[in-house]
């Protein structure tokens, strides 16, 4: 059984290296005393490596990974929040919270920051959020980021219809994904 086993594993690693002629068959039978019912193991198939694109030819960096999906729409990609703050990840129970906010048009948000990393994504309507130090972004539906997580900051529907917004927390580490702030001086 050993041998057979030896067998398997010399014609697996036969078949993956690159530039040998692929081999088709076995010569040897399997040892049927292996595996269940006495039926025989399909050895798994040799990871097939894709050829080296010329420099040429490579796709740039940022390039969309290829995906099982018909179509893809890069919303974001990104390890930077909108204030420059470097992501890290939870460590500590790490999980997800995700959320769906709806604010009505003239609608505020207090002042508030986030104790975890929070991805937003527009889905409908027209927000403006006010960070301290920073100033004012727009965001419309389709726009994905990374939130301020350490900078108080306030949104602000300023459409005339409401607004939805994909909220997902990376949440962890004890952290809270909303803080509430005061207001920092000079603001409504």
């Amino acid at each position: 059984m050993v041998c057979n086993h030896i067998r398997l594993l010399a014609a697996v690693a036969v078949l993956a290296i690159p530039g040998l002629p692929a081999v088709t068959s076995m010569s040897h039978a399997a040892d049927v005393s292996i595996s269940p019912a006495a039926k025989p193991k399909s050895p798994e198939p040799p990871a097939v490596q894709k050829p080296k694109l010329p420099a040429s030819e490579e796709k740039p960096a940022e390039a969309p990974a290829e995906t099982p999906y018909k179509k893809v729409i890069d919303v974001f990609t990104g390890d930077t929040t909108i204030a420059g703050e470097k992501v890290s990840f939870p460590v500590e129970n790490p999980g997800i919270k995700s959320l769906i906010v709806t604010m009505e048009p003239g609608e505020k948000t207090a002042w508030h920051q986030h104790g975890t990393p929070l991805y937003a994504y527009i889905l409908e309507g027209d927000l403006t959020v006010t960070y301290e130090g920073i100033g004012e972004r727009h965001y419309k539906p389709g726009d994905g980021f990374l939130e301020a997580m350490h900078v108080t900051h306030q949104g602000h529907n300023t459409g005339t219809t409401p607004v939805r917004i994909l909220a997902v927390f990376l949440t962890g580490d004890g952290d809270k994904p909303t803080i509430p702030e005061k207001a920092p001086s000079g603001s409504q």
